[in-house]
């Protein structure tokens, strides 16, 4: 889960909401798959003026600090295998499912988008929602520690249990990182990955060179 300031909506709508001329420095991104990228919450709009459109109708004692969470997003998603033999209505299905959980929880109300990305390694969805507690902007209130790991457990209840998921270990004391972190560890895979496919065929040539030298003499 991560949490995101005003000046950091826009940045994050680009990327979420990219087409086929999108520019990034993440290798993981085949434009020519982008258009495969599919909404089940389209926005109406910018996000950052669905949130102010979505403020503007709170009854809030106090004016909203510079610095306060604004939106809160999600990527869904599991390991690669899980989809490798998924049909397509399977796999929407799937994050349709996780979709009706959050909107049932958080609110369809506050939610701002949910796109499916189909352009890179592993699908995933990136789900944004503006933090409404109470009728009160409040991230905090929402996602502490005890509260992510409520979630987690819910969401593992709710859907996961259907598609045979398996829950994360609870109490763990494994370190949980960012969405950029994780991004980051899947392109450094990625690029050993296909190292050791070139080293591969790198050796699978010098064999069949070496072959062919022993037939020819």
């Amino acid at each position: 889960m991560e949490k995101y300031k005003r000046q950091d909506v826009s940045p994050v709508e680009k990327e979420n909401e990219r087409d086929e001329n999108y520019q990034s420095s993440n290798p993981q991104i085949d434009s020519e798959r982008t258009n495969r990228n599919y909404h089940l919450i389209h926005p109406q709009g910018k996000y950052i003026e669905m949130i102010n459109k979505r403020l503007a109708i709170l009854t809030l004692k106090r004016k909203i600090r510079s610095d306060a969470i604004l939106m809160n997003s999600f990527v869904i998603s599991s390991a690669g295998e899980f989809f490798k033999d998924m049909r397509v209505w399977e796999q929407r299905a799937f994050f349709e499912d996780c979709t009706r959980f959050f909107i049932d929880k958080y609110g369809y109300e506050n939610m701002l988008s949910a796109v499916v990305h189909l352009d890179e390694t592993t699908p995933h969805m990136h789900l944004n929602f503006v933090p409404i507690n109470d009728g009160r902007l409040s991230s905090k209130s929402l996602f502490d520690r005890q509260k992510l790991a409520e979630l987690q457990t819910e969401l593992w209840e709710q859907v996961g249990k259907k598609y045979d998921l398996q829950r994360g270990k609870e109490n763990s004391q494994a370190t949980h990182i960012t969405a950029a972190e994780h991004k980051a560890r899947v392109i450094v895979q990625s690029a050993e990955q296909k190292r050791d496919e070139i080293d591969r065929q790198t050796e699978q040539k010098h064999i069949f060179i070496a072959v062919l030298v022993y037939e020819k003499t």
